[in-house]
């Protein structure tokens, strides 16, 4: 009986849709299929960012490439910004959680052409609880918090690369044969 109930509630999560971080769905699945090209730019190419980024892209069978190509896209990396706000307040009027955002501006290029608007940003939301009396292992709970983001935030903008490259290399082809 509860080998039955057991095997019921998993067909019932994975009916509703519901799957692990990271794991990937069908549509993630084909646009990573064929190996791409990346010049990563960015005003600091040793940023904590941009070393996620590059940490990542195995993952998304992409290969970075310094010389640009006409087949080559052009990912630039704007300054990441950070900010904090409080996001709870204890019955002692001290803060008890605080709401971490983690944005960075990117453009995407291909051959010299803009892919993505100029405002192009992806952002990271997270709150963690901070405890006064514990200020140092509240400081690394937020360097914790913060370091996941920050893969978080570079997992994101290679789905958007990889996204975007499925469109345009499926728009050429059949703006080709519609031609011929």
């Amino acid at each position: 009986m509860k080998k039955i109930i057991a095997s019921l509630l998993i067909l019932s999560l994975s009916a509703c849709g519901w799957h692990l971080r990271g794991s990937t769905s069908g549509s993630d699945k084909l646009a990573m299929t064929q190996p791409l090209n990346l010049t990563i730019e960015s005003s600091d190419n040793h940023s904590q960012l941009v070393n996620s980024l590059r940490q990542a892209l195995p993952g998304y069978k992409i290969t970075e490439v310094e010389k640009n190509t006409a087949q080559t896209l052009v990912l630039n990396i704007g300054s990441e910004t950070l900010d904090k706000r409080t996001a709870g307040v204890g019955s002692d009027a001290l803060t008890s959680a605080y709401e971490i955002i983690l944005r960075a501006p990117f453009s995407i290029s291909s051959a010299g052409n803009l892919i993505t608007p100029k405002d192009t940003a992806a952002s990271i939301t997270r709150t963690y609880n901070y405890n006064v009396n514990n200020a140092n292992s509240a400081a690394q709970e937020e360097e914790l918090v913060l370091r996941e983001m920050r893969r978080e935030l570079a997992q994101t903008i290679l789905r958007r690369v990889k996204n975007l490259a499925a469109k345009q290399s499926t728009t050429p082809a059949s703006s080709t044969q519609t031609a011929q």
